[in-house]
């Protein structure tokens, strides 16, 4: 399901870039929010590391698991620009 809603936000912004109301997406851009990201899932799994409590354990593996969405999402992402004809 996330996926669809992630092919559908891609589509309204290729049709937005066609007709010049939005400007193309730098890979550098994308690899900077991939780096956040990697640095965010770093910490995570060290706090979950030093952690003892079962409940605090299992919000951070939610919100490892999220971030390990996210970095995939970035990865299709940079996969589908890179894909796209340059203009």
């Amino acid at each position: 399901m996330a996926l669809e809603k992630t092919i559908g936000k891609l589509d309204k912004y290729l049709e937005r870039l066609g007709k010049g109301q939005a400007s193309k997406i730098k890979s550098a851009d994308l690899e900077k929010v991939e780096k956040k990201l990697l640095a965010r899932k770093t910490a995570l799994l060290a706090e979950l590391q030093e952690t003892s409590k079962d409940s605090k354990q299992s919000r951070l593996k939610a919100k490892i698991s999220v971030v390990d969405e996210q970095l995939e999402r970035a990865k299709w992402l940079s996969a589908k620009l890179s894909e796209m004809p340059e203009t």
